[in-house]
């Protein structure tokens, strides 16, 4: 396999020494970025990555548990990158609460016994989207069952606890009867949960090595001026990507003939450029959804992705990538579309389960007549 190959070569490097640091032409947006440091010097990059191989080989190819589990440089930035991801991942959960409520409601034959109306005023709630929450009931649990998580959900998060039981029975935490069956309901803490616990682990260190694989080039990149029609903005968006690329492939070209046969080989095969062009989109990405231009989120993201491989995670996409395309979409009114690209995570990512439940529901109840009740 030609990663793992490459991982070879780069150990290799670090007794190199036919690498000089000079001989590189410097200049242009990339000129101080760590793709430039990796090409200049390959046999100091395979001196750094000598000592844990297995963490930055893991954290290059966007396996971050793996990182996580390797120790220190690799596993600080695995911790920052899971807590980043468990975000989106929550922010994505409570809308597609928040769009499940408003939809049943809309349809006017929920039971006033329903549990939905208070898991979804907690779920906005524990989001931070308080006066969304207000339209729905709050106060105490109506189960013994959800009184329960909640508690454990708290002592997780306040560092009491672990975290290691709660995903297995995330997928339902409550249930009841309804005309169409018995009708599930997933854990609306979860995911935020879990990037309390990366928070916490990522600040106990903070590494050392902060851009070697990361979307940090030279020049910080920032969103382009709003425009008020969403087809506008996504195009305003898509303009800055070819900016990028446009300067991206104007470095490698100028990098590539000066480089080292090693520092090309390293350049090619180890997808540098690519991987670091992801990264870079994600971080727009996630960006423009913070600002609430889901189109813009989108354009990213969906330029972001690795057609070669569009469904699989590797040194180009990321699981926050699928789960930023799944949140700009559904913040686009798209819902099977976030569906299609959360599913994506759905076997490597066992808590996401109960977030694939809870959108593949809203498909449903957005797709049913009105006469209709049965969840096909």
């Amino acid at each position: 396999m030609a990663i793992s190959a490459s991982w070879g070569l780069a150990l290799v490097l670090s007794g190199c020494t036919g690498s000089d640091e000079e001989s590189l032409p410097t200049g242009g947006a990339l000129s101080s970025s760590w793709l430039e440091r990796i090409v200049k010097n390959p046999d100091g990059f395979g001196t750094m990555i000598e000592a844990s191989r297995e963490g930055w080989s893991a954290l290059h190819r966007n396996d971050w548990r793996a990182a996580a589990e390797s120790g220190g440089d690799p596993a600080a930035r695995a911790h920052e990158e899971l807590a980043r991801f468990y975000r989106v991942l929550a922010g994505l959960d409570s809308e597609a609460w928040a769009r499940t409520g408003t939809t049943w409601k809309r349809r006017g034959d929920l039971p006033a016994s329903s549990l939905l109306p208070w898991l979804v005023g907690t779920a906005l709630s524990d989001a931070g989207r308080d006066e969304e929450a207000s339209m729905w009931p709050s106060g105490t649990a109506p189960t013994e069952g959800l009184a329960q998580r909640k508690r454990l959900h708290d002592e997780v998060r306040s560092g009491s606890a672990l975290a290691a039981g709660l995903v297995a029975g995330a997928r339902v935490v409550a249930s009841e009867t309804a005309a169409e069956g018995q009708r599930e309901f997933a854990d609306p803490w979860l995911l935020r949960t879990l990037a309390h616990t990366e928070d916490r682990l990522a600040s106990a260190v903070a590494p050392l090595e902060r851009d070697l694989f990361s979307g940090h080039l030279s020049e910080p990149r920032d969103l382009p001026t709003v425009a008020p029609d969403p087809a506008v903005d996504g195009d305003a968006c898509r303009a800055t990507v070819r900016d990028l690329d446009a300067d991206l492939d104007g470095w490698r070209a100028t990098a590539g003939s000066a480089a080292s046969p090693e520092g090309r080989q390293l350049l090619s095969e180890l997808r540098l450029v690519e991987g670091a062009r992801a990264r870079a989109l994600t971080d727009l990405a996630i960006a423009a959804l913070a600002a609430e231009r889901p189109s813009c989120a989108l354009a990213y993201g969906q330029m972001a992705i690795d057609y070669e491989s569009p469904r699989v995670v590797g040194v180009v996409n990321s699981p926050t990538l699928f789960a930023v395309v799944a949140s700009a979409q559904l913040h686009a009114g798209r819902t099977r579309e976030a569906l299609d690209a959360i599913e994506v995570l759905r076997t490597d990512w066992p808590e996401v389960a109960g977030l694939d439940e809870t959108l593949s529901t809203l498909v449903v109840l957005e797709g049913m007549d009105r006469s209709g009740d049965s969840r096909e």
